[in-house]
């Protein structure tokens, strides 16, 4: 005899009428027996002859003791009041609804009892790693974007200051004594090389004096008439000017010994020695003037 076949023998022990189906059902609490649901909620409970739940049961069988009529109705409408309603299994196939207990659908036959727990369980577990690691691989790449962000900062803070140090500092060199006098060379050697006898001498000190490897000193316009005429015999005067080293007079504030290599080309000639230009500049004055010259 199939499910089917049981399902379709249940009768229902209020109205004798077979349970169909798919009949809304409910089951007694004390003896299972399955009813109509408007048969139990018509007669109030449970329909069997010999059960407890069977109200008229109840009215004899029960010892009332030393309770009130109202005290008893109240209990019974308590007792009646959440009747227990079981619902047909939904078959995940098909979709619909057998009898409540059945093990497999009595539509298309699906075996209720053979899913899977293994798989719902895999799932989980499953599910529970696939958590964990996203959780996992999410702080990782946040600690790594925090790591990065602050690596770029700190490189952005190094960058900037040493900008702005870089900054003072050259701020100061060209501001400095040491840049202006290193100019003047840069201004001396111009006016030889382009020939510009005004440039030249503006450079020198009215008490000028050029003093020659013999030692014999020659004053201003001496020596502004010889560059003149050096400018005039020359087509191409070329001056080279190395290590350069700038020494105050520790004496007198107002003069300073500039000292370096000199190459000076005349065309095809050549000369090479050592140059010292010593610098005046009085209190009033802003640049520096060429006081005495010497070559060696």
């Amino acid at each position: 005899m199939t499910n089917l076949d049981k399902f379709e023998e249940l009768v229902c022990p209020y109205c004798k009428n077979t349970i169909k189906k798919k009949s809304e059902t409910v089951i007694c609490p004390r003896c299972e027996a399955q009813h109509h649901r408007n048969c139990w909620e018509e007669h109030n409970g449970c329909a069997t002859p010999d059960c407890y739940a069977n109200p008229d049961v109840k009215d004899v069988a029960e010892n009332v003791g030393n309770k009130t009529i109202d005290e008893i109705l109240h209990g019974r409408k308590e007792e009646s009041k959440e009747p227990v309603y079981v619902k047909g299994t939904v078959c995940p196939e098909c979709g619909k609804e057998s009898g409540p207990g059945e093990s497999k659908c009595t539509f298309c036959g699906h075996d209720f009892s053979g899913e899977p727990k293994e798989d719902t369980e895999k799932n989980t577990e499953f599910e529970e790693e696939f958590r964990k690691r996203y959780k996992e691989n999410t702080g990782h790449k946040l600690r790594l974007r925090i790591a990065l962000y602050t690596s770029i900062a700190l490189v952005s803070v190094l960058v900037v200051s040493t900008l702005i140090f870089s900054y003072i500092r050259l701020n100061e060199y060209y501001n400095s004594e040491e840049y202006r006098i290193r100019q003047f060379v840069k201004d001396w050697k111009y006016a030889l090389e382009n020939k510009d006898i005004f440039k030249y001498k503006d450079l020198l000190d009215r008490d000028y004096q050029y003093i020659e490897k013999s030692g014999k000193p020659i004053g201003y316009d001496e020596r502004s008439k010889r560059i003149e005429k050096m400018f005039e015999t020359y087509k191409k005067i070329r001056v080279q000017t190395d290590d350069i080293k700038i020494a105050k007079d520790t004496l007198q504030a107002n003069y300073t010994n500039v000292t370096f290599n000199q190459t000076i080309s005349l065309d095809k000639k050549e000369e090479k020695g050592k140059k010292t230009l010593r610098l005046y500049r009085d209190s009033t004055a802003v640049k520096w003037k060429i006081f005495r010259e010497f070559f060696e």
